[in-house]
């Protein structure tokens, strides 16, 4: 049976938005990116309160699949709700080539992102750049959730950890959560 509340975690451009998009479409769970309650309008982060009470009223649905890599009380309340965690466990040298490449098609784009903001070669030059602040960050996050999803601290909670980029499909394919390989992409 198909698990109805999925919390997908990983680190910058590890894929996350993309494979909970894949997953969303396959099993028809309403997707929550958490990046999108975060971000205000010129990428200004929501008062804390305002962000935790939006994160806790979308994980109080009874079905969802929720992308995001986010800590403290909101990482608590992903995974006290979560049937499954996906872990994108993904290594930097996966993640940095994956995120420039996103980052500078974002900016010679335009793309609309979260609130109206967009990246902007500006932007990416900045010292708070997701540049510099993916990398900056990547083995802080992987201590933080192999610590957090150790199985002492989820003996209720199934995850699914996913080390290299070649697992990803095939695991969530045998989970029901992708596609058949042949029919769709992913």
């Amino acid at each position: 049976m198909t698990p109805r509340r999925i919390a997908l975690v990983g680190p910058v451009a590890s894929g996350k938005s993309t494979l909970a998009a894949a997953i969303s479409a396959h099993t028809g769970l309403p997707r929550i990116d958490l990046d999108e309650l975060f971000w205000g309008p010129n990428w200004t982060p929501l008062k804390t309160p305002v962000f935790h009470k939006g994160v806790r009223d979308r994980l109080a649905g009874p079905a969802w699949i929720a992308d995001g890599n986010y800590g403290g009380e909101v990482a608590e309340m992903l995974l006290d709700r979560a049937e499954l965690v996906v872990w994108l466990d993904l290594p930097l040298r996966v993640c940095l080539p994956r995120l420039v490449n996103r980052s500078l098609r974002r900016a010679a784009t335009g793309e609309e992102l979260f609130a109206g903001n967009r990246e902007s070669y500006r932007h990416l030059l900045a010292a708070d750049s997701i540049l510099r602040w993916g990398p900056m960050h990547h083995h802080r996050h992987r201590r933080r959730w192999t610590a957090r999803l150790h199985p002492d601290h989820t003996p209720d909670l199934t995850v699914v950890r996913l080390d290299r980029p070649a697992a990803i499909a095939p695991q969530l394919r045998r989970l029901g959560l992708l596609p058949a390989q042949g029919r769709g992409r992913a």
